[in-house]
């Protein structure tokens, strides 16, 4: 932690802020974010983070440094393998270039994202530069926005598809091999329950709506 600098708490009125509405060299095409509130900043970014990679690969805080009136979200790297990436430097550098623009213009209190490594060596430079490079360039950001759509989906596939796919599958097998119910009966009561789960789903989340 920097002298001067203490784990943000609020003593006043917090600042919030509305969702973000501009365009970051277009790069909201693909990827968004809402900035809230200032106490959630960091919440907000492994949230965000998250739809991307796994949220044990670094770990973030948010620190205001008195003396300079400023605060600093700082990221520190659980491994070396996202030290290299640009996808993940891209994420954040957008992220941070959003909530700043959005505590600027509410609160006039500007924000910095400091990058950090395992052993403590900072990768600050390196973030702004190789981030910035993908949302200061259209061409570069259109790439960068495909493989980023790709390793979303991929990740969503993995976390919250397959999970479900092969559980689908140990109980197909389960009924047709062990109850010795035939399969053409099987992938009818699969094909009813999941029609029920969607319903199901549906009112749900009409309930909460």
């Amino acid at each position: 932690m920097a002298a001067g600098s203490l784990p943000y708490r609020r003593t006043r009125p917090r600042p919030t802020a509305p969702a973000a509405a501009s365009r970051v060299g277009g790069y909201n095409r693909t990827v968004t974010t809402e900035p809230q509130d200032v106490e959630t900043i960091s919440a907000d970014l492994d949230r965000f983070l998250g739809t991307f990679f796994n949220k044990r690969g670094w770990r973030s805080s948010i620190l205001y440094d008195v003396a300079e009136n400023r605060l600093y979200l700082d990221i520190t790297l659980a491994s070396g393998k996202l030290s290299q990436d640009d996808r993940f430097f891209s994420l954040v550098e957008y992220f941070a270039r959003a909530q700043d623009t959005v505590l600027r213009r509410r609160s006039g209190l500007p924000l910095q994202c400091r990058l950090y490594a395992t052993d403590g060596s900072e990768l600050t430079t390196r973030l702004h530069t190789r981030g910035s490079s993908y949302l200061d360039d259209s061409a570069r950001g259109a790439g960068m926005r495909r493989r980023l759509a790709w390793l979303g989906m991929r990740r969503r596939l993995v976390r919250n598809v397959l999970p479900g796919a092969l559980l689908w599958a140990v109980a197909l097998v389960f009924v047709v091999s062990v109850l010795g119910i035939p399969m053409g009966w099987a992938l009818v009561m699969a094909l009813g329950a999941l029609a029920a789960q969607s319903v199901v789903t549906l009112w749900l989340r009409r309930r909460r709506d």
